[in-house]
C-alpha cells in the first residue's frame, strides 16, 4: 500500500468525524442552541481557518496523488489494488475521499459562521445578565 493510500484511509474516519462535528454547531446555532464565549469562540475559528488553510490544502495534495492511478502492473490483484486506490479517491458514493474534503472546504465557513453567531448570543445574553442584576441593586 502506497503512502498516500494509507494516509487516505487513516485519514477518512477522522475527516468524517469532523464533519459531523462541525454539521453539528451549524445545526445548534442555527436553532438558536449554540453559544460560546467570545474567547473560546475566537480560537475556534482560528482552529477552523488553520484546519481550513493548512491541513485541508496537505490533504487535498494527497488525495490528487491518490487519485492518479497506482501502477501495480497488469496483475489481476496489481488491477484491482489500482482500481480500488482510484474509486476511494474519487468515488461516487457520497463517502470518497474527495467528496468529504469538499464537504469540509464548504462547511467551514458555514461553521466559523456559527461560531461567530454563537458568541454575539452569548454576549446578547450576558448583557441581557448584566442589565438584570443591575436593575436588581
Amino acid at each position: 500500500m502506497t503512502e498516500p493510500v494509507r494516509a487516505a484511509a487513516k485519514t477518512t474516519a477522522g475527516l468524517a468525524a469532523t464533519s459531523e462535528a462541525m454539521q453539528g454547531i451549524i445545526s445548534a446555532s442555527n436553532n438558536g442552541r449554540f453559544r460560546v464565549a467570545p474567547d473560546a469562540g475566537n480560537e475556534l475559528i482560528r482552529i477552523f481557518e488553520d484546519f481550513q488553510n493548512t491541513a485541508l490544502r496537505t490533504i487535498r495534495s494527497d488525495m490528487y496523488t491518490l487519485k492518479t492511478r497506482t501502477p501495480l502492473g497488469d496483475s489481476p490483484a496489481g488491477q484491482a489494488i489500482a482500481d480500488f486506490n482510484a474509486e476511494v479517491a474519487a468515488g461516487c458514493d457520497g463517502r470518497s475521499y474527495e467528496e468529504l474534503i469538499t464537504k469540509l472546504q464548504e462547511q467551514v465557513p458555514q461553521v466559523v459562521e456559527a461560531i461567530r453567531k454563537g458568541i454575539e448570543d452569548y454576549q446578547d445574553v450576558d448583557e441581557g445578565n448584566a442589565t438584570d442584576i443591575g436593575a436588581q441593586d
